[in-house]
């Protein structure tokens, strides 16, 4: 009987046809909770009060951004893998806001857009019953593109979804859509459709005004990457393969809790 595995030093991530292999210099305990640093409470400061407490505000801000752009990555990291591992989507739409809608600014609230998008993927599902999908918002430009003159509310919101529809004429989406513009662009002939749309979706994920705020939509019913800790398990997975995966990336990077980090990125034909 195999043990459970309590540490372990590599990881694999299967996303389609990609392996991402991560090789630890310190292992990932499983269960095990990272204890804070112990600050020194009987050092005498040596520089005054408030400029120790206007360096602390600095270092948490500092702390708190970094946490966020980690967030950021990884959310992005997790969407392109999800796109690799459900190949069936093909389909790329853009939904518009149009202005003349409502006049309100309500089309720059994230809130109130997100329950209209919910409830257009709802209108979908009746119409499509298989559909499968994935979708960010996004913001578009807070001034208007032609004269630069400074939009009342900021810029509408706008949302990118990928998804299997089969073919669907654009008046008929924007019919069910109700709110505006849609673009339909098939995405059939692209052979990386993650790193495709994530070049969308990246600037999205980075807007501070999404911060807290729900930024990926997905269907429940899509595959979700395999994931392997198991070294040996690695290793034989990689050995049974039909043919040797292509290295496409071999990087190292150092992490706060792990030490060196190797990245390897390899595509399985």
């Amino acid at each position: 009987m195999e043990m459970p595995t309590r540490a372990y030093w590599q990881k694999l991530i299967i996303s389609g046809n990609i392996l991402e292999i991560y090789d630890y210099e310190d292992p990932i305990r499983l269960g095990h909770k990272r204890k804070k640093r112990k600050q020194g409470v009987n050092r005498k400061p040596k520089i005054p009060p408030s400029e120790i407490e206007s360096e602390y505000a600095e270092f948490e801000e500092f702390k708190k951004e970094s946490k966020n752009n980690f967030s950021m990555r990884r959310t992005k990291s997790n969407i392109v893998r999800l796109i690799n591992t459900n190949p069936e989507l093909k389909v790329f739409v853009t939904l518009t806001f149009d202005d003349k809608k409502l006049s309100d600014g309500s089309f720059t609230d994230i809130d109130k857009c997100n329950l209209i998008f919910t409830n257009f993927i709802k209108r979908l599902k009746r119409q499509y019953p298989n559909l499968r999908y994935l979708a960010v918002p996004e913001f578009q430009s807070d001034y208007y593109y032609h004269s630069k003159i400074k939009k009342e509310y900021g810029g509408n919101i706008h949302y990118h979804l990928l998804c299997n529809l089969p073919y669907v004429a654009n008046e008929i989406l924007s019919k069910i859509w109700g709110h505006g513009f849609v673009n339909i662009n098939n995405i059939r002939h692209v052979s990386r459709v993650g790193l495709y749309v994530a070049k969308y979706i990246g600037k999205a994920l980075f807007d501070g005004r999404l911060f807290g705020k729900k930024k990926v939509f997905s269907s429940r019913q899509l595959l979700k990457p395999e994931i392997i800790i198991s070294g040996r398990r690695v290793r034989d997975y990689i050995s049974n393969l039909k043919s040797p995966p292509e290295l496409v990336v071999d990087k190292f990077y150092r992490s706060d809790y792990n030490g060196k980090v190797r990245y390897r990125l390899l595509k399985n034909e």
